[in-house]
């Protein structure tokens, strides 16, 4: 039969070890499964570090939002506080400006502002475009870069054009154009599904079961095209099931600490993290989070050793972690607390990710090296 080689690979967001070990997941097809180690931190570091094979402390990507007020999209903002609290301290006004700002900087990526609005001048936002695409992520090359610069005949599906039963569609039929070699799909849905049904077991195992029914068509095309067919399931990180709810903000607000003039603070759900020119409010805040029980206070050592450690503190000079299961709640997210959530310790079992492939050449440990893989593989389809 022969064919052109096809080489497949399936990032499906939150598709965690945990949720996957126990089950049947296309093993007729996969030769290697195993989990990943993610890094620490949510989606907005762990894919740019998928794609380019780099820590954050290297790409430079962490947290969605970090401290830059020059930089700042949300900027124009400021002539909005002499509105009342009623009016601009909402969820309807903060999505409503954040669509504003991202027209006004014309951005495409993953963007949304999650803090009070009269603070929201002072953040920029990591992903302000779209990292599917040639030149995504500023000063790094991506495995979409290295298609593009080798000419390889490749096609990308992401959230910015498909939703992920369009991507499975649009790609079943794209196997029939007889010039792509690769194929590359972000799958986002999967992690929204298990922020809300992570404690219904059944109705995760009928989600997945759709994942890998779709995935089987395709690689049932693709061999029926060429005799040479190459298939990589992974993720990013996993989703763990929350188990307690805790009020960080009344704790903090109960030790007399002003999170609206002493300080300025992020609560991102599984942590906090907080900034301040003054040292002694710094002190205060470190004095009452090293007294919680319920996460631990990052020193610099910690996130260095995890690769998230920036020297100018623009991700938070002090940063407090959630034990896993545990979430931050009342948070600016939304009203209502999520079933399951990631951006835990990395070493919390619940944080793997999952790598699963047709072919046992790589064993990657982490999603660092999934990068490696991606780009091992397109310099064999180009070799041949």
């Amino acid at each position: 039969m022969g064919g052109r080689p096809i080489v497949l690979f399936f990032l499906i967001d939150a598709m965690g070890w945990e949720w996957l070990a126990d089950k049947p997941f296309l093993n007729d097809h996969f030769r290697h499964r195993q989990p990943v180690k993610t890094i620490f931190g949510f989606s907005s570091s762990a894919i740019p570090t998928i794609l380019t094979g780099k820590y954050p402390d290297e790409h430079g990507r962490w947290n969605l939002l970090f401290l830059s007020p020059l930089t700042s999209p949300f900027r124009w903002t400021k002539y909005l506080h002499f509105l009342p609290d009623t009016l601009l301290e909402n969820r309807v006004t903060r999505k409503l400006i954040t669509l504003i700002t991202k027209r006004l900087v014309k951005a495409d990526g993953y963007f949304s502002g999650y803090v009070a609005t009269r603070k929201l001048w002072l953040f920029d936002i990591c992903e302000k475009y779209n990292i599917y695409r040639k030149g995504g992520i500023d000063g790094c090359s991506t495995i979409i870069d290295y298609l593009e610069e080798t000419h390889t005949p490749h096609k990308i599906y992401s959230y910015h054009d498909y939703t992920d039963e369009q991507a499975f569609d649009c790609l079943q039929r794209d196997l029939h154009d007889d010039r792509s070699l690769v194929y590359f799909a972000y799958l986002p849905e999967l992690d929204a599904f298990l922020h809300r049904y992570a404690d219904r077991p059944g109705e995760v195992a009928d989600r997945i079961t759709w994942y890998e029914e779709r995935i089987r068509k395709i690689i049932d095309d693709a061999k029926a095209i060429s005799e040479d067919v190459r298939v990589f399931v992974f993720s990013d990180h996993g989703m763990a099931p929350i188990v307690k709810q805790f009020d960080l903000i009344g704790i903090l607000r109960n030790n007399e600490i002003d999170l609206e003039n002493d300080c300025l603070a992020v609560f991102d759900s599984t942590m906090a993290r907080f900034w301040s020119d003054n040292p002694l409010a710094l002190e205060k805040i470190a004095a009452t989070l090293k007294d919680c029980p319920e996460g631990k206070l990052l020193s610099r050592e910690e996130l260095q050793a995890m690769r998230t450690y920036f020297p100018d503190g623009r991700y938070g000079q002090l940063i407090f972690l959630m034990h896993p299961g545990t979430l931050i709640f009342p948070n600016l997210f939304g009203s209502h607390c999520p079933a399951g959530m990631h951006g835990f310790h990395p070493d919390d079992r619940h944080s793997n990710g999952s790598y699963l492939a047709s072919v046992a050449d790589y064993q990657p440990e982490s999603i660092v090296d999934l990068y490696h893989v991606m780009r091992s593989e397109v310099d064999r389809v180009r070799s041949r």
